[in-house]
């Protein structure tokens, strides 16, 4: 993180000029033609996004005729930890050059330069129309199948493990619940939790995990809809920013995607969000994303019959297992989310949303859907 490269950009508001010329100085090196001859004056710059991870700067510049050079691009600036920095970016650079995502113009300490794709971000409502569903289940093997120079051992036990241990380092140790959106009127739901009780927890849903080790791929981890555009030219889809990805159990990624349709942000005021439980319970588009999931890895099974894809010729079974897959993880994506809401709430840092509210409503779901995936584990464990 290049804390004073964010300071300069937070002047943007105030006085834009010293921005304005710092983006002039990134379009002159990066992409050179027009962006050498413009001035200060020729240069518009608005910030799309901000928060804990990154931070998001539209530049435009006013170009005098056609050209060949991009017209505008993105700054995006880097907020969290290096490590996550350096997988994001390595991650960014494949995806640029085999054309899976936004091109990647330039790198430099603390942030990089993107294209800019004119397109729409999808919401809760995209997201959870069966049409777009479809288009990201199909998407996602394409993505999975990407070989990236990172460890390949599954990370979300470990990342849950590293958000507890954050929370550990805040001298607290009891996370007591209060009442949010999901509400399952469950006696497994406790009233609150200790540290050493959800490490437990962990410990014990690793070893369920391990019968799921053949389906380790490179994943997302963070796939909720701000993260998908869809493109005004074509209507296709693309994935966007990678800080959390890693290496994962194919159905981790999948279950993330489908968890995060019932968690709605656009409420303006508190919590901040509401939650559908219907995409806990029934998601409505379960089966048809998980087919498009596995009719895609079939095609490329087909294409590249050397490519070494976990399947067998029995479609429907296919189908069926993945979805047992995506109802197995549910509990854990939703404690890796929870321990992250607690570690941020007890650190002192600030969202949009409630996270004391973010943390019960995510731990409410883990501890009624475990017992859906002890059931899932003992039926799978032998084949």
């Amino acid at each position: 993180m290049n804390q004073e490269l964010i300071n300069l950009f937070s002047t943007l508001s105030q006085d834009p000029t010293l921005v304005r010329k710092k983006v002039l100085e990134y379009g002159s090196d990066f992409l050179g033609g027009e962006w050498k001859t413009l001035t200060e004056n020729d240069v518009d710059v608005v910030q799309m996004t901000g928060g804990q991870s990154n931070l998001l700067y539209l530049v435009k510049g006013k170009f005098a005729s056609e050209s060949t050079t991009p017209s505008c691009f993105l700054v995006r600036l880097h907020c969290q930890q290096e490590n996550q920095v350096f997988t994001d970016t390595v991650v960014f650079s494949i995806m640029s050059e085999r054309g899976l995502g936004p091109k990647l113009y330039g790198f430099f300490p603390g942030g990089r330069l993107e294209q800019f794709l004119p397109s729409v971000t999808l919401d809760n409502d995209t997201v959870s129309d069966p049409q777009v569903a479809v288009k990201i289940g199909a998407n996602l093997p394409k993505l999975h199948a990407i070989e990236v120079p990172i460890p390949k051992r599954p990370r979300a036990i470990v990342m849950i493990q590293e958000f507890l241990e954050e929370c550990r380092a805040t001298g607290k140790s009891t996370f007591k619940f209060v009442p949010g959106s999901v509400d399952f009127k469950d006696t497994a739901i406790p009233n609150e939790v200790t540290i050493d009780e959800l490490e437990e927890e962990v410990a014990k849903f690793e070893k369920m995990c391990s019968i799921f080790n053949d389906t380790v791929v490179f994943a997302h981890n963070d796939l909720w809809s701000a993260n998908i555009l869809q493109l005004n030219d074509t209507k296709e889809i693309v994935f966007i920013d990678f800080e959390y990805s890693s290496y994962n159990w194919r159905s981790y990624d999948l279950s993330m995607h489908l968890s995060e349709c019932a968690f709605d942000y656009r409420v303006p005021f508190p919590p901040g969000v509401h939650v559908n439980q219907v995409f806990f319970e029934n998601h409505p588009n379960i089966k048809i994303f998980c087919e498009a999931y596995i009719d895609t890895l079939y095609e490329m099974k087909k294409e590249n019959p050397d490519q070494k894809y976990p399947l067998t010729d029995n479609r429907e079974k296919e189908v069926h297992r993945l979805i047992q897959e995506c109802k197995f993880f549910l509990p854990l994506v939703n404690l890796c989310w929870a321990t992250w809401s607690i570690k941020n709430l007890w650190s002192g840092k600030e969202d949009d949303v409630d996270l004391t509210v973010a943390a019960s409503n995510r731990l409410c779901v883990f501890y009624h859907f475990k017992s859906q995936s002890e059931a899932i584990f003992n039926e799978l464990k032998n084949q």
